[in-house]
């Protein structure tokens, strides 16, 4: 069909259609029962909703076309969160009623669709062309899918996005309907714009809370039990682990590094007396063999210098370790080009071709670009006059079809496709005429300037990476079996200190949530498969357990603390005592002054402390001494002048204030605007960035990857 070619062109596209034609191989019914039982095809839930396999590794293979770099765990990871918050929030949007129509699918076609990034279905301006793309849909559906591999594969890739679109908008539609109702209003952006402008100044004497009575400092355990007694809601106890860590890190030893050097030697001469440069790449390197040639100027660094002692076709340079990468590279190209091209050109465009739209079929635009350029071969005087025949006809009429100069290294930026004509080889001379083929369509082109010759560069390169043998593995896995071992009854302090004194990499006490992806300081893709075992039924406070990760090393994970649900009186103590404390050191120091009467100076007398005399403080940033004391800021705007106030309990200490006087800075309320947008952009982003987590933490969420 028609657009066929076009796409296969898209390479990115191509590896994504090709992948997820695995896909459905991967998930056919008759290869899964082998491995699976019959619930399988569910690997969550989210309140009830399944997550199908399918649908995850769907996800899965869409976000590693776009982040090849990045490991595998992490985008699974990824394919799951984005999975379980588009769940969540769709079941959020149809409980209010929100709903997607025809034309919310199309508009998101045209706008947030795979397709709406492809340059074949886009319109001189840029934009999708729907006509287009609903006529690549019509011939799809005509085509029976097992013609060719490229047809089923191209239906299944509009059969995936014809499926997550929908939930796409009922997502998209639910956080803009919570957006529109989050606006500052102007009261709000008035208060907030006062509150910056407002100041005070105070007398004031600070008594730092290491100067109280000590015995205020001590707390009996049943005012603490007293207390949780009467406040039992805000005490109930989280479901938590505690689990630490031993990394057995897997490294290439002294004897595998001696047998790679000798490897690399041995291909090094190899490679330096062949001819047979793409071949020895291909085999023996982990990169492919690049057939370009480069400008001097385009070439790595350590490259650019190579060359410049050393041009001559065969030269050898390295090889080089950096870290456990070692890398040689030869020169196996060396050719004269031209740096700066001036062309013109004819384009005979077709209706596969894109940007340009005619129903011209391909065949008859070659045919008819073909008996163009053999005309102007026999006659190139007459390229001015055909002009007119372009199919780029803005350029033909505003610039007579001419290009301007193409750089050497823009080549493959403008002229991608199947191009035949070299336009910076020495053999063409000014006023040579070549044929291309492009995306675009069949260019006849004429050389009109050329200028800059350069040396262009043909490198071929081998890469290889040591890695430990087989022999290190099985020393290494010897090594976390025999501690495991002589650790499997210890304590946590013994565990981690045994690991330290054999100079293990450890990490201590860490505290896990059921709900979490990663552990922090860990992150590696065995994180939530760790999480996992911790929070099983049947483990024991005292477990240990060694996992592996995808590089070969090995990581045993210590079970120090089983949480359940409860009231942990002995863990809230922390957070008791000093609060019963500040009560008691209120009920001290309003002891101390009884008088109604006192004032600031007779304070500082009884505790022999200096008056810090007119000091100013602003009501927004709450400052004092560079330390935030909230309590004490608010005290000194809602007290009254040269009253000096009871006991306040800030951050630091215990503050005594009074206020001297009070000023704004306002201005004209012409600046609102701005500050309501400023508010309003601060506000949603709090709430985006806490919604998600939210309605996952209250949701009922079953994760059964691991089974």
């Amino acid at each position: 069909m028609s657009f066929l070619e076009r796409i296969r062109r898209n390479t990115w596209l191509v590896l994504f259609f090709i992948s997820i034609s695995l896909l459905f191989f991967v998930l056919d019914p008759n290869i899964l029962m082998k491995f699976f039982t019959k619930n399988s095809t569910i690997i969550g839930k989210v309140n009830g909703e399944n997550i199908f396999l399918k649908e995850y590794f769907d996800r899965f293979q869409f976000l590693k076309q776009f982040r090849e770099n990045d490991p595998d765990h992490y985008l699974k990871n990824d394919a799951w969160k984005l999975l379980v918050n588009e769940k969540v929030l769709n079941q959020q949007a149809k409980k209010l009623g929100i709903q997607s129509t025809k034309e919310d699918f199309w508009k998101a076609i045209e706008k947030q669709s795979i397709y709406s990034k492809i340059i074949d279905f886009q319109n001189e301006k840029g934009k999708m062309n729907m006509d287009k793309f609903r006529l690549y849909l019509k011939n799809l559906e005509k085509i029976p899918s097992n013609l060719t591999p490229q047809i089923e594969v191209e239906k299944n890739i509009w059969d995936y996005e014809r499926k997550s679109i929908p939930k796409k908008i009922l997502s998209k539609k639910y956080v803009e309907m919570l957006m529109y109702g989050l606006n500052t209003s102007f009261i709000e952006a008035l208060l907030n714009y006062r509150d910056k402008n407002s100041f005070s100044i105070i007398d004031y004497i600070f008594i730092p809370y290491s100067e109280i009575k000590k015995e205020y400092n001590i707390i009996k355990n049943h005012e603490i039990y007293d207390f949780i007694k009467k406040n039992k809601f805000l005490y109930k106890k989280e479901n938590l682990r505690n689990l630490s860590f031993v990394f057995f890190r897997s490294h290439p030893s002294l004897d595998d590094e001696k047998n790679m050097n000798f490897k690399i030697k041995k291909l090094f001469n190899q490679f330096k007396f062949s001819n047979h440069n793409s071949i020895i790449v291909s085999n023996q390197s982990e990169k492919p063999f690049d057939s370009n040639f480069y400008l001097k100027k385009n070439l790595p660094i350590v490259l650019q210098y190579f060359v410049e002692n050393n041009n001559q076709v065969g030269k050898m340079f390295g090889p080089v370790k950096d870290n456990n990468t070692y890398i040689m590279a030869k020169l196996s190209g060396k050719k004269m080009v031209y740096n700066s091209v001036l062309c013109s050109h004819i384009l005979i465009s077709h209706k596969e071709a894109i940007r340009f739209f005619n129903n011209r079929t391909k065949k008859k635009a070659k045919k008819i670009a073909k008996m163009i350029y053999n005309l102007l071969v026999k006659n190139p005087k007459q390229f001015n006059s055909l002009i007119e025949k372009s199919d780029d006809v803005i350029n033909a009429k505003k610039n007579k079809g001419n290009l301007g100069w193409i750089q050497y290294e823009e080549q493959n930026e403008i002229f991608k496709g199947k191009r035949s004509f070299d336009f910076f080889s020495l053999k063409n001379k000014k006023g040579t005429i070549g044929f291309t083929e492009t995306k675009f369509g069949y260019h006849i082109i004429r050389i009109d300037e050329i200028k800059d010759i350069q040396p262009a560069y043909q490198f071929s390169i081998i890469i290889k990476t040591l890695t430990p043998s087989k022999k290190t593995e099985d020393l290494l896995y010897q090594k976390v079996v025999q501690f495991m071992k002589e650790n499997q009854n210890s304590s946590l302090n013994t565990f981690i200190n045994n690991a330290r004194k054999k100079r293990y990499e450890t990490l201590f006490l860490k505290e896990i949530k059921n709900h979490q992806w990663n552990i922090h300081d860990l992150n590696t893709e065995l994180d939530k498969e760790i999480i996992n075992w911790s929070y099983e039924k049947n483990r024991k406070e005292g477990n240990i357990k060694i996992f592996q990760t995808f590089n070969k090393d090995y990581i045993m994970v210590f079970l120090s603390k089983i949480q359940k649900k409860g009231y942990p009186i002995e863990e809230i103590k922390n957070h008791i005592i000093p609060f019963l404390i500040d009560k008691k050191i209120n009920r001290y120091l309003s002891n101390v002054i009884k008088s109604k009467h006192i004032n600031l100076e007779k304070i500082a007398d009884l505790f022999s402390k200096k008056i810090n005399r007119s000091y100013k403080i602003n009501f927004y940033q709450s400052m004092i001494d560079n330390y935030k004391e909230p309590k004490v800021v608010g005290s000194a705007f809602s007290s009254k002048l040269y009253e000096t106030s009871k006991p306040i309990l800030g951050e630091r200490g215990v503050f005594f204030i009074r206020p001297l006087k009070r000023f704004n800075t306002y201005k004209k309320p012409s600046y609102f605007s701005s500050e309501i947008e400023s508010l309003n952009a601060k506000l949603r982003k709090n709430i985006l960035e806490k919604i998600g987590d939210v309605l996952i933490e209250k949701s009922n969420i079953k994760d059964y990857r691991k089974s």
